[in-house]
Formats: structure tokens, sequence, C-alpha cells
């Protein structure tokens, strides 16, 4: 495996809507949605829109519907799930691969940072908190889709400090948007 961060290689984390963690194969980018109930978890085609756009000026060109390719690296949008409150994570995500890159919604990132948390044996929320910053998720929705997983204990417990957080970020940031 390729130990290159991506997000070293490309401008991901200069683009003011798009957010990387070095050491994930995951992007997210910003839902200019109000964070209210959502239960389908996916990007909109505004949002895979600006992705592809984005990685065609980085010089990756279509191969499927659903990856992208510049030479040996290969960006990813997987299928949304169709169900209600479905989660749309797998463990595959936190396998870094600067070769893999894998499109998420906020939300989904939201919840492989989750999973890393456990994993990794951490209660820090600062990863989280570092998201959020940039692009807010459907809180509640994570609370409630982590529900009987590995994640559940830790989603609720830190709901209402992420919640709070996110209605400051949101006021100072994002003005005219609802905290949820």
């Amino acid at each position: 495996m390729n130990t290159v961060d991506i997000t070293e290689i490309y401008p991901i984390l200069q683009d003011k809507h798009m957010y990387a963690q070095s050491g994930l194969s995951l992007v997210t980018i910003y839902d200019d949605n109000w964070f209210v109930r959502n239960d389908y978890d996916i990007l909109s085609r505004g949002q895979r829109d600006y992705l592809q756009t984005f990685f065609h000026q980085q010089g990756f060109k279509q191969k499927t519907g659903k990856v992208m390719v510049n030479g040996e690296i290969e960006v990813h949008f997987p299928d949304p799930k169709r169900v209600l409150a479905l989660s749309s994570y797998f463990p595959e995500m936190l396998k870094p691969d600067a070769n893999y890159l894998i499109a998420v919604t906020p939300t989904t990132f939201a919840e492989a940072l989750f999973h890393q948390q456990i994993a990794n044996q951490t209660d820090s929320l600062d990863s989280i908190k570092s998201l959020i910053d940039k692009c807010p998720y459907n809180i509640e929705l994570l609370r409630d889709i982590s529900y009987r997983t590995a994640i559940e204990d830790i989603t609720k417990a830190s709901f209402d400090e992420l919640k709070r957080y996110q209605q400051q970020v949101i006021i100072k940031k994002f003005k005219r948007k609802k905290a949820l």
C-alpha cells in the first residue's frame, strides 16, 4: 500500500467547501442543505458535480459513473443507500491508501471518524469538531443510525456537546443555517 497522503498531492484542504483528514482515504463536501432530518445520507447532485469538477481540474478522467482516475489514483463515488436511516459506512473507509479516495457525505465522514475513535481507543472529539468547522453534518441522523453498532455509546454520549458546538459554528460561519 502506498503511504503518500493524497491531501498533500491535491489541493483538497485549500478548497473552502471540501474536507479531508490526513491518513484517511475519504473526502467530503459541505452540504448546503438545512441541517434538519434527512434520512437519506447521499451526496446531492450538486455536491457530486462539485467534486467531479474539482477532480477533473486535477487531471482526473471519468472511468465509470462511480469512478474517476488519474494514473494509479482512483476516486470512488459509492452507491447511495436507498433505504431510510441506513448507514453508508463500511470498514474499508478507515484503511489509508493514497491510490484510493472515497467521496462521502459529511455525516458518513463523521461516522467513519467515530469508528476510528473506537479503533484507536480515544474519546477526543477534536477530529469531529475539525470536520464540523468546515462541513457540518446531520448529528441527529448519525446518532440514530448508530443504534446497535460499535459507535452507539460514543455518539449518544457526545450528542449534546457536538450539537452545541455545531450550533456555535453555524451561527459564526453559516449564518442562515439551522444547527441540526
